[in-house]
């Protein structure tokens, strides 16, 4: 798993997730998937996205933690 860097859950989505399966499906999809993701880092402190879903086309998370590794 990739940690990447971002300022904020709407830039990691920004930066990170493909176009055509964020933005490219429409405003109020881009909206669920950003609150989904809102919700995911308040439950567990870290986002991730699948090789499928970003442009890295690696697995990703974030954020890093100083004490945590790549793994």
């Amino acid at each position: 798993m990739k940690i990447v860097q971002a300022t904020s859950i709407q830039d990691y989505l920004d930066k990170y997730y493909k176009r055509d399966r964020y933005t490219g499906r429409g405003e109020e999809y881009a909206k669920v998937l950003l609150t989904s993701y809102q919700e995911e880092y308040a439950a567990r402190g870290y986002i991730c996205t699948s090789h499928h879903d970003n442009v890295t086309g690696e697995m990703i998370a974030w954020p890093y933690y100083p004490n945590q590794r790549e793994v």
